[in-house]
C-alpha cells in the first residue's frame, strides 16, 4: 500500500468487511500496511453477542458458516462470512500490528438491518445441508465428526428462531430476527 499512497491519513475505516476477508493475515497485512500512512484507525465489526433474544440466531448462523468456512481449501470462498474474529481477537491482533486501542462500544443495530436475516436464512436453507456435504465429500475419517458439528449448528440456530415464534416449526420465527449487536473501535498508532 505505501509504494502506492505517499501521503498520510487522519482516519482509515474498516466497516464490517473483516468477515469477508480469507485468512486472518489478511487482516494483519492491512493493519500493518495502514499504520505508516494512518494516524487513526476506525473499526466497526459484528460483536459476536446479543443484547437482545432476537439477535442470538444471528450470532449461532454466522459461528455456523465460520466453521464450514473453516474447512473449505483457503481461497476457494466466494462466501459473505469467511474469517470471524471476535472483538478482542481483533484488539490482539492490532497490537501486534502497532495499534493502541483508545475507545470500544457495542450497538445495538435498529430492527431494520438485515445481515442477520440473511445469514440466518443461509444456514436455514437446504442449500446449507448440500454445500456441507460437498465440502466434507466422502464418508469416513472425520466426515461424521464434522457433519455432526455442522448439523449441530444449524439445529442451534434453527432453534434459536423457533424461541423467537413460540412453536417448533421451521422458519416461523424469522420474521423476528435481528442484526447482532455491532462492536465500533478506535485505535491509534502505537
Amino acid at each position: 500500500m505505501s509504494d502506492v499512497l505517499d501521503v498520510e491519513y487522519d482516519v482509515a475505516v474498516l466497516l464490517h468487511c473483516i468477515y469477508y476477508f480469507p485468512t486472518a493475515d489478511v487482516l494483519s497485512e492491512t493493519l500493518k500496511a495502514l499504520r505508516p500512512q494512518v494516524k487513526t484507525l476506525c473499526i466497526a465489526e459484528y460483536a459476536l453477542q446479543s443484547s437482545l433474544l432476537a439477535q442470538q440466531a444471528h450470532v449461532l448462523a454466522v459461528l455456523a458458516q465460520q466453521a464450514l468456512e473453516a474447512l473449505k481449501p483457503r481461497g476457494s470462498s466466494q462466501s459473505n462470512v469467511q474469517t470471524v474474529l471476535s472483538p478482542r481477537a481483533i484488539i490482539a491482533l492490532a497490537s501486534e500490528c502497532g495499534w493502541s486501542l483508545v475507545r470500544e462500544k457495542l450497538i445495538t443495530p435498529d430492527a431494520a438491518l438485515q445481515d442477520g436475516k440473511w445469514e440466518v436464512g443461509t444456514v436455514y436453507s437446504s442449500q446449507w445441508v448440500n454445500d456441507v456435504d460437498e465440502v466434507l465429500g466422502e464418508e469416513g475419517g472425520d466426515h461424521d465428526r464434522h457433519k455432526a458439528h455442522m448439523m449441530a449448528a444449524r439445529d442451534a440456530t434453527v432453534a434459536a428462531v423457533d424461541s423467537l415464534s413460540g412453536e417448533a416449526h421451521m422458519g416461523k420465527g424469522m420474521d423476528k430476527v435481528r442484526t447482532m449487536d455491532v462492536w465500533c473501535a478506535v485505535f491509534e498508532r502505537s
